[in-house]
């Protein structure tokens, strides 16, 4: 054998020995639990929606002039009532509430100048999608927004049954900037979990 082929073979097996002193600076545990628990959801009694129990729900905002959203309090038009209806089986037994959270960059974004907002898409321009919880209270879309609901139990052991309503409204608000009318449009992926 040559000379480097020599080093290059004796420094290979001596790699295959050493060891590295590497010191742990700390633990990170995870806790949860996976549950049964699976909702299908549909829309229910509201203003222009439609959904499949594929959990996509289709909200029609309708068409809503420029005037309006300039002269309506806070730059806020009515909007569309998003009634969500869970039907969970009897898959939820032992949990009491279902969170719903939001996750609006991975679907359209929130808005630059309002980032309580959602981010439209299309050719209008001064204007976002705001959501509203049951109390109308506009659902902070920056920080990931969520909102919770019971769970209802119906029935008697060992047919139990449980569902939820889940009652939103969706509405175009002015967010500064001057309004051009076009499409706005929107997407908003959503999470549901138990407890």
């Amino acid at each position: 054998m040559s000379i480097p082929f020599k080093l290059i073979l004796a420094s290979s097996i001596v790699g295959l020995f050493a060891t590295s002193a590497m010191a742990a600076d700390g633990t990170i545990n995870f806790t949860g639990e996976v549950t049964a628990a699976s909702c299908g959801i549909s829309a229910g009694a509201g203003t222009g929606v439609t959904g499949t129990t594929q959990k996509v729900i289709d909200v029609k905002m309708g068409k809503v002039s420029i005037d309006s959203l300039k002269n309506s309090q806070a730059g806020i038009v009515a909007g569309s009532a998003i009634n969500l209806n869970l039907d969970c089986g009897n898959t939820a037994a032992g949990l009491t509430t279902v969170k719903v959270k939001f996750d609006p960059n991975s679907g359209s974004g929130v808005d630059i100048k309002n980032n309580n907002l959602l981010k439209t898409t299309g050719t209008a321009t001064g204007v976002g999608i705001g959501l509203y919880d049951a109390s109308n209270t506009l659902i902070n879309l920056a920080g990931n927004g969520s909102f919770d609901s019971p769970l209802i139990k119906a029935g008697t052991d060992p047919d139990i049954k449980y569902s939820a309503n889940l009652n939103l409204r969706a509405s175009y608000v002015a967010n500064g900037d001057v309004v051009v009318p076009g499409t706005a449009n929107g997407n908003l992926p959503f999470t549901l979990t138990y407890e």
